[in-house]
């Protein structure tokens, strides 16, 4: 015996394909990447041949679409204070959050498509993918060699080989039906549905911040935590999808098996060539490139920057964002005395370009903050005084000195109470 068969035919030592079934049903973390854009296209639900099919065989169909990495944010709405701890879909296909740098800062203005034009039509609530995305161009691709297999089967007439075709591109159509969904996004007239604005802040675990301009409505679109979307079949017809995809699968493989050995080699290609076309389409590609949100929003990207320490990044949001209530709700900063001062004077700053963040933060904790020692301190507590009333009446005797230790004494006890009251009421 030969160490290599080299000859192709059913008597003599030959190659064998009986394999080519276990080709087609390799390659699913590929296809599980772009899953999401795949059963969103048009073109998903087409029959063809597609790598590892059984990957769409989900029995339960995911309650939230969202990318991976999206669920290790903090996103606060500025105004209204709402909190969230994930991104959906569309707000993940807007910030690719798993790319930023630490200490990178990020400055968003997302617009409504018709906010810059002159007729009074809403924005489309339709989000589809890019016409000539990669995805596209690959599911057109399978599509014409899926087709180029049924006309090379019929000329070998291997009808074995045309049901085998048959069952596997059937058993993608349905697994890909299975899970189809499409934006369900609230269309409302500009004429008759105004809102303020109400900006995002996204905070991420490797310590980038990105601030979106937006209005409350888009902010409710894309920063909520709401379903945008909607399954296109039910429960009882995904599962029957489910069922029928199935039984192709297990049919077509053993179809596979028993064809002639011309269309097992042209099968065996086909499916190696799909698998090395889907594995290049998730390692050059992001998931979040297929859909084109340029349709209903327009995205400017004002500010990308990187900073040198987090220190810098802060007070580049809270420049941007005027306002330092959400630092304190998400915790992005330490809930110490002496960085609650650094707070108030950066916010009393924000509007000071020659303001060093990092000289103030050194002398704030540089400070005991048992007496107040300096002109900074008088000033916060004049601040804090009028705005609390925490000090009451001075006897007119008293030395300044001891005037300045009560203050500051008074404004630590209500500083006290406010964060118990805040720690009470906070579920």
């Amino acid at each position: 015996m030969p160490w290599f068969p080299l000859q192709i035919n059913d008597d003599a030592v030959s190659w064998r394909f009986d394999i080519v079934g276990l080709l087609a049903v390799v390659g699913g973390s590929a296809i599980r990447k772009n899953s999401l854009a795949m059963t969103a296209s048009w073109l998903g639900s087409f029959p063809r041949l597609l790598p590892a099919p059984e990957t769409m065989l989900d029995p339960d169909r995911p309650r939230r679409l969202r990318l991976p990495g999206t669920n290790d944010v903090t996103v606060i709405r500025v105004h209204s204070g709402f909190q969230f701890t994930e991104l959906d879909l569309f707000a993940s296909s807007i910030h690719r959050v798993e790319s930023l740098d630490p200490f990178q800062f990020q400055h968003f203005r997302v617009t409504h498509k018709r906010n810059d034009e002159e007729d009074n039509h809403a924005p489309s609530a339709n989000i589809p993918l890019y016409t000539f995305c990669p995805l596209n161009l690959l599911t057109v691709a399978s599509i014409v060699i899926t087709i180029a297999l049924f006309v090379w089967a019929g000329i070998e007439g291997d009808a074995v080989a045309l049901l085998g075709l048959g069952t596997m591109s059937l058993s993608t159509s349905m697994a890909c039906l299975s899970t189809q969904w499409k934006p369900d996004i609230p269309v409302r007239r500009v004429r008759f549905y105004e809102r303020p604005n109400d900006d995002v802040v996204i905070k991420t675990r490797n310590g980038a911040f990105i601030f979106v301009e937006c209005s409350e409505q888009i902010a409710g679109e894309l920063y909520s935590g709401k379903y945008s979307y909607y399954y296109v079949f039910g429960e009882r017809v995904h599962q029957y999808l489910l069922a029928m995809s199935t039984v192709f699968l297990m049919a077509a493989i053993i179809f596979f098996s028993n064809c002639g050995w011309k269309i097992q080699i042209a099968v065996g290609l086909a499916y190696i060539v799909l698998n090395l076309a889907h594995w290049a389409l998730a390692l050059l590609t992001k998931p979040n490139e297929n859909f084109d949100l340029g349709v209903r929003y327009n995205i400017k990207v004002l500010e990308d920057k990187v900073h040198q320490n987090y220190t810098q990044l802060l007070w580049d949001a809270i420049r941007t964002t005027g306002s330092i209530e959400w630092v304190k709700k998400t915790g992005a900063a330490p809930q110490t005395k002496n960085w609650d001062g650094w707070l108030e004077e950066a916010k009393e700053n924000s509007q000071n370009s020659d303001w060093d963040p990092e000289k103030a933060r050194d002398q704030w904790m540089s400070m005991k903050l048992e007496e107040p020692t300096s002109d900074m301190e008088e000033k916060i507590i004049g601040k804090m005084e009028a705005s609390r009333n925490h000090t009451g009446g001075r006897r007119k005797n008293m030395t300044n000195g001891a005037k300045r230790r009560n203050k500051w004494r008074a404004y630590q006890a209500g500083y006290s109470r406010g964060r118990s009251k805040e720690a009470g009421n906070d579920p």
